[in-house]
C-alpha cells in the first residue's frame, strides 16, 4: 500500500496542483460558482410549472398557480434564458483577478466581445439570441478568457494605456486607462469571429459547440461520471480539495443540462427525455452529505464504541445536512488513511450508480431546477419536485454505511484499544495516539 501510495503521490499531485494554481481554471471554477443565485432566482418560474402537476390538486389551485406563473415566468429568460452572459461576465471578472487587470473593465470587454460571437442572424432577418442561455456557455467560457487575456498582455505586457495623470476621479482614470485594451480585445475577436466564419461557412459558437461535443457527451454518461468521480476521491485523499480541481471539467455541462431540462419541461416534455446528469446529480446523489457520502461515515460515528469517533460525529451532524464532510474527512482522518483508500473511493460511485439508475428506471424524476441552498432532503426534493428522492438518498446512504462499515470497525477497534490504554495511563501523552494504520 506505502508503494502505491508513494507512486500515486509521484504521478497525481504535481498534476493536481498545478490544475488547482491553474489560473484559467481557477476563474472558470469560480465564475460557475457565482452563477448559483443566477440559477436560483431563475428555479421561481420553474416550480410553478411543476406543481399543477401534482395528482389531485383542487382547480382553484392550479388556477392559481398557473396565474402566478404568468407573472414570474419573464424570470425564467432573464436568468436560464442569459446564462451564457451571465458565465461571460463572471468569468472575465474572476480571470482579471488573476491577470491583475481592471475587472469592471474586463466585464464590459467580455460581454461586448460575447454578444459580438454569440448573436446570429435567423431567417427573417432578425437577431437569435439561442446561445445567450445554457448552450452558449461554452462559448461564453472562451470568449471570456481570451478576451481578458488579450487585455492582461496589452496592460501588463505591452504597457499600452492612457495615463491622465494624478488628480483626475479614480473612476474617469481607470476608464481612459483602459480605453485600448477594451478596444483592442473587442476588436481582434470580432476580427477572429470575421475570419473563422468566411473561412468555415459556420459561425463560431456551433464551432466551439463542436471542439466541446466530445466533453458534453463523455460527461453524460455514467462511466465519464464515474472517471470524474474517481479523481475527486483520489485527490480529496490526498488532502487536495478533489471538487475544486475537477469542476471546471464538468461543472459547465451540468449547468447546460440543468437549463435544458427547465427548457423541456417548460415545453410540456416528459422526463425521460431529460439529462440524467445536473449540477444537483453531483451535489444530492453523488455528493450526498458530502464528498464521499461522509454522512455513512458520520452514523457510524455516532454508533461507535469510541469516545473520539462519537464525538467527532456529533460535530458532523449539523454539516452533514449541507453536504459538508471536513469535520469526518479531517478528523477520523479519512485523508492519507490507507484503511479508508478502498471504500472511499468506492462510495460516490456507488452513491453515482444508484442516483443514475435511479431516475434511469423512473424511481425518480431529474433534476429540473438548481436547488436552493437548502438542508437535505428539502434542496433534492424541490429540484425534482418529488418526495421519492428522500427513499433514493435513503438508499445511497444505507449502501454507503455498508461500504464503510467492515474498515470502520478496523480503525474503531484501534480508537478503543488507545482510548482504553489512555485511560489506564498506558500513554504518557496524545502525542503517542497512532491514528495512522
Amino acid at each position: 500500500m506505502k508503494n502505491f501510495e508513494a507512486l500515486l503521490k509521484k504521478l497525481l499531485l504535481p498534476l493536481a496542483a498545478k490544475l488547482e494554481a491553474n489560473p484559467q481554471m481557477a476563474a472558470i471554477r469560480r465564475g460557475m460558482m457565482t452563477l448559483i443565485p443566477v440559477t436560483l432566482v431563475g428555479s421561481i418560474p420553474i416550480l410553478f410549472w411543476q406543481l399543477p402537476s401534482i395528482p389531485n390538486m383542487p382547480t382553484w389551485f392550479v388556477d392559481a398557480v398557473n396565474a402566478i406563473a404568468k407573472v414570474t415566468n419573464p424570470i425564467y429568460f432573464a436568468s436560464f434564458g442569459l446564462m451564457a452572459l451571465y458565465v461571460t461576465a463572471f468569468i472575465g471578472y474572476y480571470y482579471a483577478k488573476e491577470r491583475k487587470v481592471w475587472d469592471i473593465g474586463a466585464i464590459v470587454a467580455s460581454i461586448i466581445s460575447f454578444v459580438t460571437v454569440a448573436t446570429l442572424t435567423n431567417e427573417t432577418g432578425g437577431q437569435d439570441l439561442s446561445y445567450f442561455g445554457g448552450t452558449g456557455i461554452f462559448t461564453a467560457l472562451v470568449v471570456s478568457l481570451l478576451t481578458v487575456e488579450i487585455i492582461h498582455i496589452v496592460v501588463n505586457k505591452l504597457h499600452f494605456t492612457i495615463d491622465l495623470g494624478a488628480g483626475v476621479p479614480t473612476p474617469i482614470k481607470r476608464s481612459f486607462e483602459n480605453l485600448w485594451p477594451i478596444l483592442f480585445s473587442t476588436l481582434i475577436v470580432a476580427v477572429l469571429k470575421f475570419g473563422i466564419e468566411s473561412i468555415t461557412g459556420t459561425p463560431i459558437v456551433k464551432l466551439i459547440e463542436v471542439v466541446f461535443s466530445p466533453l458534453t457527451a463523455s460527461v453524460n454518461t455514467l462511466p465519464g461520471i464515474m472517471l470524474i468521480l474517481f479523481f475527486v476521491q483520489l485527490l480529496w485523499w490526498f488532502g487536495i480539495h478533489g471538487y475544486a480541481v475537477m469542476a471546471p471539467i464538468w461543472i459547465g455541462v451540468a449547468f447546460q443540462n440543468a437549463d435544458a431540462n427547465a427548457a423541456i419541461l417548460q415545453a410540456g416534455g416528459a422526463f425521460k427525455d431529460m439529462f440524467v446528469f445536473t449540477p444537483d446529480f453531483m451535489w444530492n446523489l453523488a455528493g450526498l452529505t458530502g464528498s464521499g457520502l461522509c454522512g455513512a461515515i458520520m452514523i457510524l460515528a455516532l454508533l461507535s464504541k469510541s469516545k473520539r469517533f462519537k464525538a467527532i460525529g456529533k460535530l458532523n451532524l449539523i454539516p452533514s445536512f449541507f453536504g459538508i464532510g471536513e469535520p469526518v474527512l479531517f478528523g477520523i482522518p479519512v485523508v492519507l488513511n490507507p484503511v479508508m483508500f478502498i471504500p472511499w473511493l468506492l462510495s460516490s460511485e456507488v452513491a453515482a450508480v444508484i442516483g443514475w439508475y435511479a431516475i434511469k428506471l423512473g424511481l425518480m424524476n431529474p433534476f429540473v431546477m438548481v436547488s436552493p441552498y437548502t438542508p437535505i432532503p428539502i434542496g433534492g426534493v424541490v429540484a425534482t419536485m418529488d418526495f421519492r428522492f428522500i427513499l433514493v438518498g435513503a438508499a445511497i446512504l444505507l449502501a454507503g454505511v455498508l461500504i464503510y462499515l467492515p474498515f470502520f470497525r478496523v480503525l474503531e477497534a484501534r480508537a478503543v484499544e488507545q482510548e482504553k490504554a489512555a485511560a489506564e495511563g498506558k500513554l504518557s501523552s496524545l502525542d503517542e495516539l497512532d491514528l495512522d494504520l
